[in-house]
């Protein structure tokens, strides 16, 4: 059975007087312009020494390259350098860590991407993955999880409100338990790691 659709007629009472519409949003937008619009100041009021750098937004990209953590030097040739069970324990390890500055108190969108690298040769018997979260000041704000794929482009990205700077920020790794036969290989890499920031206030 089809539908068949009523015909609508605008009301009088529906319609927005765009006067009050107006002074409402003007007065809405004010305050996040910091109570100063063209309104209420003088032709030319503020030049560019008036400006302040920064007021609103700041942007920060950060490039930092391959995974280091716990590398192990004695993997077989035809292989990534990267942590092994000769080297990794279990549990969460950091992978990159670093110190932000520069940012006020408000929201911050973090995009962090990385090519991500498993080794699955014995995921029939071991299921192999690894799970990815983000640290903000010693907080999880961000959680991927298992990543099973033995390569694959991979971005994580959050947003959230945070404190005046200086900010630290982590990414832990955490891996499939043992199987015996696969401890001298590479168990995961995170190639070509980036990290963009933009934090918003006013």
């Amino acid at each position: 059975m089809s539908k068949k659709w009523t015909e609508a007629y605008p009301r009088d009472n529906a319609i927005v007087d765009y006067k009050q519409f107006t002074h409402g949003y003007n007065a809405y937008k004010s305050t996040f312009n910091g109570g100063v619009d063209r309104t209420i100041t003088p032709s030319e009021f503020l030049d560019e020494d008036g400006v302040q750098d920064r007021a609103f937004h700041k942007m920060l990209l950060y490039r930092r390259g391959d995974v280091e953590a716990l590398e192990d030097t004695t993997t077989v040739t035809d292989d990534f350098r990267g942590p092994t069970y000769n080297t990794y324990g279990g549990g969460w390890i950091t992978v990159d860590e670093f110190t932000i500055d520069g940012f006020k108190n408000g929201m911050l969108h973090w995009e962090f991407s990385s090519h991500i690298y498993n080794y699955t040769y014995f995921s029939d018997d071991n299921p192999k993955y690894c799970t990815i979260r983000l640290m903000f000041d010693g907080v999880e704000v961000a959680h991927a999880y298992k990543i099973p794929t033995p390569t694959v482009t991979f971005r994580l990205l959050c947003d959230l409100p945070v404190t005046s700077s200086p900010n630290t920020v982590h990414v832990q790794v955490r891996n499939a338990a043992f199987f015996t036969g696969d401890g001298t290989r590479c168990l995961f890499q995170l190639l070509a790691m980036q990290h963009l920031f933009i934090g918003r206030w006013r």
